[in-house]
């Protein structure tokens, strides 16, 4: 006769299980540089001299990560953190009484935007890789990609965001921002973030993601006519000639002759295995961190998320490329 399990066993049993999400946060506990992270945000953490002593600050920044790679609410990841054991084990918490409220980790997140501090810790992760020689900046590849806002009016102020906008791409319209990149052309990682309203042009932004080292710049045919601009950088800082590699819009190549089709289709194939490799950032950040969309309003608290988001993607697409050793 088969014992039945205590309850006991059965907790044992079901943590030592193997899942997805558990992979994932022990992957996420890897890539990480936690110490430096830390040491960045400390100065500006709350010292406690007044109150209630604060949570431990590796615990709130513990549950930040979370609640923007699995895109929760304040009180939303307040509750998985309680629920999930995988969530629990990754902030070190064995009650729920060690748990912040949606208030305290909305403060905290907060606390992060108003000084900067996504925008630094993504620099930080920059530093890293180039201190690896990960980031080479011999060539950067350009590209945008919309974040769209909710365009409900059910909120305090009876509007919508005044500082998102929309645009059309295609026959499809977008309300909301655009995230901005330059990409290292050799390991495809990140080493510029833009933020904008959704109704700017990717042109106007181009020269802010150069880091002016670069002898080969790369886009898609959104990017047209770049090099003619009268701000266009035409020379690197070693006064050497950045040659710009564009691709062409498929209705120009239909226009050409047969061989002359099957010729610029090989030249924007050879191209486009190049530019691709932004691709794989985008695929990090909206399939894997499930980013989407925003839930914040403001060009601020944007700029905020989107640095956070790129900084984590570049770890997750460094160890992917068995770049992080």
């Amino acid at each position: 006769m088969n014992r039945q399990m205590t309850l006991a066993e059965m907790n044992d049993e079901l943590g030592a299980a193997r899942t997805n999400k558990k992979e994932f946060l022990e992957k996420l506990e890897r890539i990480i540089p936690w110490t430096e992270f830390i040491e960045l945000i400390e100065p500006h953490y709350y010292k406690g001299e007044r109150g209630n002593k604060p949570y431990p600050l590796e615990l709130m920044l513990r549950i930040f990560i979370l609640q923007n790679v699995y895109t929760l609410a304040d009180m939303a990841v307040m509750n998985e953190v309680i629920d999930s054991r995988a969530f629990s084990n990754f902030c070190g918490i064995n009650s729920s009484d060690e748990v912040p409220d949606g208030d305290t980790i909305g403060r905290f997140r907060n606390l992060l935007t108003r000084n900067g501090l996504q925008e630094k810790i993504f620099a930080t992760v920059v530093e890293i890789l180039m201190k690896r020689g990960l980031i080479l900046k011999k060539g950067t590849i350009v590209d945008s990609t919309f974040i769209e806002s909710p365009s409900s009016t059910k909120n305090r102020e009876k509007k919508r965001d005044p500082e998102a906008h929309s645009a059309k791409k295609g026959n499809t319209w977008h309300f909301g921002y655009k995230a901005h990149i330059g990409v290292d052309e050799e390991n495809g990682l990140i080493h510029t973030v833009k933020t904008t309203a959704a109704n700017e042009h990717d042109v106007t932004v181009m020269n802010e993601l150069l880091h002016g080292e670069e002898e080969r710049v790369y886009g898609d045919s959104g990017y047209i006519g770049a090099k003619k601009r009268p701000d266009a950088v035409r020379k690197n800082k070693s006064g050497k000639n950045i040659r710009y590699i564009i691709n062409r819009r498929p209705s120009s190549i239909k226009k050409l002759s047969p061989n002359g089709q099957y010729a610029a289709k090989k030249r924007e194939s050879k191209k486009s295995s190049v530019r691709c490799k932004v691709e794989h950032v985008f695929a990090v950040v909206k399939n894997i961190f499930r980013y989407r969309k925003t839930r914040y309003r403001g060009l601020q608290k944007q700029i905020a998320k989107n640095h956070i988001m790129f900084a984590l993607a570049n770890l997750y697409l460094a160890d992917r490329k068995s770049l992080l050793v």
